[in-house]
C-alpha cells in the first residue's frame, strides 16, 4: 500500500516536472524562432533596417507558427495548472503521517516474525546437519534373522535392518 501511495505522489510530481520542462522548452523555442525567423518591417523611413532575417517564412507561414506556439503553451499551462490540483493538499499531512506510522508498525511486526521464522529455520537446519552427521558417522549394520513361519520351518527370506 505505501509504494501504491508514494509512486501516485511521485508519479504527479514527476508528471509536474515533465510539463513544467515541456513549456520551458516550448517557450524557449518560440523565443528563439521568433527572434531568428522574423522579417523586420521599417517602421520609419528615418529609422533604416538593418536586420534581415536570411530564407525566413512567408508572413502566412509565420503567423501560424506563432499561432501554434501560443496553443501549445496554452495547453501546457491548463496540463500544469490540472497537475498542480491533484498534488496533496497541506491538510492532508496529518492523515498522510498516520497512516505512514500504521504501516510502520506493521513492517516492525512482520520484521519480528521473519526473524522469529529465520531463527527457527536455522534451528531445524542445525538439528537436520546434526542428524544426518550421527547418521553417516555410524555404520550401517543388516543382520539376517531367522523366523519360525507358521509349519515350523526355519525361513531366511526376510531381512531386517538394524542400525
Amino acid at each position: 500500500m505505501l509504494n501504491a501511495e508514494l509512486s501516485t505522489d511521485m508519479d504527479r510530481i514527476t508528471q509536474l516536472q515533465d510539463a513544467i520542462l515541456d513549456l520551458l522548452t516550448i517557450t524557449s523555442t518560440s523565443i528563439d524562432y521568433i527572434t531568428k525567423k522574423t522579417n523586420f518591417e521599417q517602421i520609419s523611413k528615418a529609422i533604416p533596417t538593418t536586420l534581415q532575417a536570411a530564407n525566413g517564412p512567408s508572413r502566412a507561414e509565420y503567423k501560424a507558427t506563432i499561432e501554434t506556439f501560443v496553443a501549445d503553451i496554452i495547453r501546457r499551462s491548463k496540463d500544469i495548472e490540472t497537475l498542480a490540483k491533484a498534488l496533496p493538499k497541506k491538510d492532508e499531512s496529518s492523515i498522510r503521517a498516520q497512516r505512514l506510522a500504521e504501516l510502520q508498525d506493521e513492517m516492525k511486526i512482520a520484521n519480528q516474525e521473519y526473524k522469529a521464522a529465520l531463527a527457527q529455520s536455522e534451528e531445524l537446519l542445525g538439528e537436520l546437519q546434526a542428524a544426518l552427521d550421527q547418521a553417516l558417522e555410524e555404520p550401517v549394520n543388516i543382520e539376517t534373522t531367522k523366523y519360525v513361519n507358521k509349519t515350523g520351518q526355519d525361513n531366511d527370506a526376510e531381512q531386517q535392518d538394524v542400525l
